[in-house]
C-alpha cells in the first residue's frame, strides 16, 4: 500500500483513540471537537471545502447542499477533516471537486487520496467490517451491510472491505464501459488494469446495457477481467455487478474461489532451484 495511504489511515485511528470514540463515528462531533464548523452551502465547482485562518486551530467545512447521498456527505466532511489534521496538507484550506472525494483512482492527487483513506478509516471501523466478514461469503450484500452499519458510501465500504477480507476478492468501479479504479484484497493474485474495456462475457457489460444480472456472485470466464500469462486456460471467477444509475457507473465484486493460476507463490516454495540446503548461515552459497 502506498505510503500516503498508510499515513491517512494511521492518523484517523490515532484521532479516534485520542477522542475516545468507539462504534459508529459521528463526524459532526469530531468536527466540533476540532473546532471546525460544518455548513451546507450551494457550492459551485466543488463538493467540499475547508477554510481556516493561518496559525489558528479552527476553521469551517462547507459541503455541497445538493449531494443526495447522506453517506457521501458524511464522507466529504470526513475528507475535509483529513485535510485539517494530516501533516503536509495546505495550511490555509482546500477546495475539493467531485473527482477529489472518493477518487480512488491512481490518477487522483496524492493528498486527496490520503484524505480519502483517512475518511474511510474514520467512518468505517475495522471491527464493524470484520464482524460482517465472519458472517457470510463475499458479496455486494456484505458491502451494503457495512455501508448501512456505518452510514457510509458504497464505494468507501467496498474499498474498506477489500482492505480487510482474507478472501481473494477485488472491487471494480467502472464508468462509460471502462474500469475507472479497482481495489484488490491482499490475497487477490492478479492486477486489474485501469481503462480496461468491460468485456462482453462479464455481468458488468450487461449492467451497462441495462440488462438483468444475477443478485449473487456467479461464475464468468476469468479472462473477462484478468489479462495475465499466469491465468489458467478456461478458468472462472465469480462476479457480482450492480448498476449505479445515479453515478452512471457499475460496481463489481470479483471473487476467486480456488487457485486459477498456472503457477502460484506456494508452488515457488517447492522449486528445487531454491533448495534451502544450498544456503549457508552467512549466505555464501546461492542456488545453482
Amino acid at each position: 500500500m502506498p505510503t500516503e495511504l498508510k499515513a491517512g489511515s494511521t492518523h484517523a485511528r490515532l484521532l479516534l483513540e485520542r477522542l475516545q470514540i468507539r462504534g459508529i463515528t459521528d463526524v459532526l462531533q469530531i468536527a466540533s471537537e476540532l473546532k471546525l464548523k460544518v455548513k451546507e452551502e450551494e457550492l459551485e465547482g466543488c463538493e467540499g471545502l475547508l477554510v481556516r485562518p493561518v496559525g489558528i486551530a479552527r476553521g469551517i467545512i462547507a459541503v455541497k447542499k445538493s449531494i443526495r447521498s447522506e453517506g457521501r456527505k458524511r464522507f466529504t466532511i470526513a475528507h475535509e477533516i483529513g485535510h485539517f489534521v494530516l501533516p503536509g496538507h495546505d495550511a490555509e484550506g482546500s477546495i475539493c471537486g467531485q473527482e477529489d472525494i472518493e477518487g480512488w483512482s491512481d490518477r487522483s492527487n496524492s493528498k486527496e487520496r490520503e484524505a480519502d483513506d483517512f475518511a474511510a478509516e474514520l467512518l468505517i471501523p475495522a471491527a464493524v467490517v470484520t464482524a460482517r466478514l465472519a458472517e457470510t461469503a463475499p458479496s455486494l450484500a456484505v458491502v451494503e451491510a457495512v455501508a448501512t452499519d456505518c452510514a457510509a458510501s458504497l464505494s468507501a465500504s467496498a474499498w474498506k472491505y477489500c482492505d480487510l477480507t482474507s478472501e481473494q476478492c477485488a472491487i471494480v468501479w467502472s464508468e462509460q464501459g471502462k474500469v475507472s479504479w479497482s481495489r484488490a484484497s491482499p490475497e487477490f493474485p492478479f492486477f486489474i488494469k485501469n481503462e480496461k474495456s468491460i468485456e462482453r462475457d462479464s455481468f458488468a457489460y450487461n449492467c451497462f446495457k441495462g440488462e438483468k444480472v444475477p443478485s449473487v456472485p456467479e461464475a464468468v470466464p476469468a479472462d473477462a477481467w484478468i489479462d495475465s500469462y499466469n491465468l489458467r486456460e478456461g478458468s472462472t471467477i465469480h462476479e457480482q455487478s450492480r448498476s449505479l444509475p445515479a453515478y452512471n457507473s457499475v460496481l463489481t465484486l470479483l471473487w476467486i474461489k480456488g487457485n486459477i493460476q498456472k503457477r502460484s507463490d506456494y508452488q515457488d516454495e517447492d522449486d528445487p532451484s531454491l533448495d534451502p540446503m544450498e544456503f549457508t548461515a552467512h549466505r555464501k552459497k546461492w542456488p545453482k
